[in-house]
């Protein structure tokens, strides 16, 4: 009830007569009491103010000794024009506001009112206050050496009866009114919540499912409109909620594998739905006429059908794995969808592909380092048991040439300790588990460093080793000795791949937060094919000759982790005949986590 239109109306009803009668009573007392009150002060004003003829008779009785009983007789004389009754009485006080005389038999103490107050120090006193439960008036009277306190005081009983006579009525007015109102607004509200009824009834059958029963308008207003247009969407949501209700267990089927390629085809192979990954996957070979067939057909896995004819799957479900496609390694999983055509519930099928190509890739890379590495120690191991079979065959061999072996022997057991370090120092950088010595230094002195390391070797090929470095290269925060390898390293190359005579340029400048760093020669260069290749472990561009230079082929490898766990970049091109550009590209400020200094 309490939530019902009804209840609504008649309260706002009610509370609008209730607002209205309660400004009006305010409105009017407050009226009564400024009326009075302005008409007490006017009315008195006028017999007190300089020159009257009340003031001036009283002014004169100042003059005899007994002069307070001579004002009062003035005064009663005056009683009908000052309003002098039963609630209205005048008061002769002193200077000090004592009572002298008075037209009232009472003896009580008499208040001293603000207007008293002010007229004690020589003001009028006619300040009214709203909501007092009396108006007063205080003048200050003198003649010569004397003077007195004229006080009229009115007690407002008057006033607040005529207030009480006002408010009666009105709260009688008020009663009548909120009848009307409650009769008015039951009979209003009826009329509006009848067809409001209506539909909500009309409403609660929809909910249960009861499409079938119109709603009767009852008028042609905005609430009949409303109506027929109830009645519209009850048959236009029939027809709709039958076509959602397939449409929901299909998507709902579908787009739940949107994550990887999803393709749904009817019963009778026909593509019911396709994602965009399934789109991208399939590229050109994909277009609208798409069958079930023809997709078992491009991916070479036409022997499924005889999985699903026969039955021969775990529950309508099954997963082929490692099928390949377009250069792509996929798991296809292959599951039977139900959904709704032409009314009645179809079985369909429904394929979700998962492209494991990285993953592939991966364990194919894994492979090729496990032969790389085995291929790396193996030639140093083939030569350290050649020279120790040699060596065990021929006991009495001369000295000269027993040294030729044990030495070679050495430099390969030196070269598989390289092999070992640089792998392990790899495996740190891919788990994270290198310690680094964080701190801030000065790559400017670093590389001065590293070209005085490199000139005797480069001198031995009679290069021009050049180093470029402006005056206001800032300082960097990283560790200096992992970036100075990579350095070497880096320089180590381009002196052993530069001809004799070769020019070799180290430069260095600053970018927006960042350091750059180039090494440039005029050496044999790298083919384009290789470029793209260089930071792949044990790779090498022309095997044959850049073994005959030493190293492991790891090099690159760990320079291009060192550098990119300092936030940096490495980036390398070249052209065969014209020489190679290494440019390193550092943050002034590393995020690497280790012992800053």
């Amino acid at each position: 009830m309490y939530r019902s239109i009804y209840f609504k109306i008649v309260s706002i009803f009610a509370v609008f007569m209730v607002t209205v009668m309660v400004v009006v009573t305010a409105v009017l007392i407050n009226g009564v009491f400024g009326f009075y009150t302005n008409e007490f002060v006017a009315q008195l004003d006028a017999h007190f103010k300089e020159g009257a003829q009340l003031r001036s008779d009283l002014e004169s009785a100042l003059s005899d000794e007994s002069y307070a009983a001579l004002q009062k007789d003035v005064l009663t004389a005056y009683s009908t024009a000052l309003g002098i009754d039963d609630y209205r009485h005048f008061y002769i006080c002193d200077q000090n506001g004592t009572r002298l005389e008075s037209s009232t038999a009472d003896a009580g103490y008499l208040q001293k009112t603000p207007n008293l107050l002010r007229a004690m120090n020589g003001e009028i006193g006619v300040e009214q206050t709203w909501g007092s439960l009396h108006t007063d008036y205080a003048v200050p009277l003198s003649n010569g050496s004397r003077s007195c306190i004229i006080y009229i005081y009115d007690t407002q009983e008057e006033m607040e009866a005529l207030a009480w006579q006002i408010f009666t009525i009105i709260l009688q007015a008020l009663l009548i009114g909120l009848i009307i109102a409650v009769i008015l607004s039951f009979v209003l509200s009826k009329a509006i919540t009848a067809p409001i009824q209506n539909i909500t009834r009309g409403a609660n059958r929809i909910a249960k499912g009861e499409f079938s029963q119109k709603l009767v308008s009852y008028s042609n207003d905005e609430i009949g409109v409303l109506t027929d247009t109830f009645n519209d969407m009850s048959s236009v949501l029939k027809n709709t909620l039958d076509e959602v209700s397939g449409e929901r267990e299909k998507l709902e089927t579908v787009f739940s594998y949107l994550q990887d390629a999803v393709l749904a085809f009817t019963v009778d192979g026909r593509i019911l739905n396709i994602n965009k990954s399934a789109v991208a996957l399939l590229g050109r070979s994909y277009n609208e006429n798409l069958s079930f067939d023809r997709f078992l057909e491009l991916l070479d896995i036409g022997y499924v059908r005889d999985y699903i004819e026969n039955g021969e799957d775990n529950g309508g479900q099954f997963t082929l794995r490692d099928v390949v496609f377009d250069d792509k390694a996929l798991d296809i999983n292959i599951g039977r969808l139900r959904y709704i055509e032409d009314k009645q519930i179809r079985e369909g099928t429904i394929a979700v592909i998962h492209d494991i190509t990285a993953r592939y890739e991966l364990d194919k890379a894994q492979r090729e380092f496990v032969a790389n590495v085995s291929h790396e120690l193996r030639t140093p191991l083939t030569s350290i048991k050649g020279a120790t079979e040699t060596l065990l065959m021929y006991p009495d061999m001369n000295a000269d040439m027993r040294d030729n072996f044990l030495n070679m022997a050495v430099e390969e057991c030196n070269r598989m300790l390289r092999i070992v370090m640089d792998l392990l120092t790899l495996s740190r950088l891919d788990n994270h588990k290198t310690k680094w010595k964080v701190a801030r230094f000065d790559l400017k002195q670093t590389l001065i460093h590293i070209c005085q390391v490199m000139q005797v070797e480069s001198a031995a090929h009679r290069h021009s080793l050049r180093l470029t470095v402006p005056e206001s290269l800032p300082e960097m925060v990283g560790d200096a000795e992992r970036i100075e390898q990579v350095l070497i390293n880096i320089l180590s190359n381009a002196v052993k791949y530069t001809p004799d005579g070769g020019e070799i340029e180290v430069s260095a400048e600053h970018r927006d937060g960042f350091t750059a760093v180039s090494i440039q020669d005029n050496g044999i260069g790298i083919p384009a094919e290789d470029l793209p290749r260089l930071f792949e472990r044990f790779y090498r561009v022309e095997k044959a000759r850049t073994s005959e230079m030493g190293g492991t082929g790891l090099g690159l490898a760990i320079a291009k982790e060192i550098i990119a766990a300092h936030g940096g970049s490495i980036n390398i091109s070249s052209e065969v005949g014209k020489g190679t550009l290494v440019t390193i590209t550092l943050p002034l400020d590393s995020k690497l986590k280790g012992e800053e200094n």
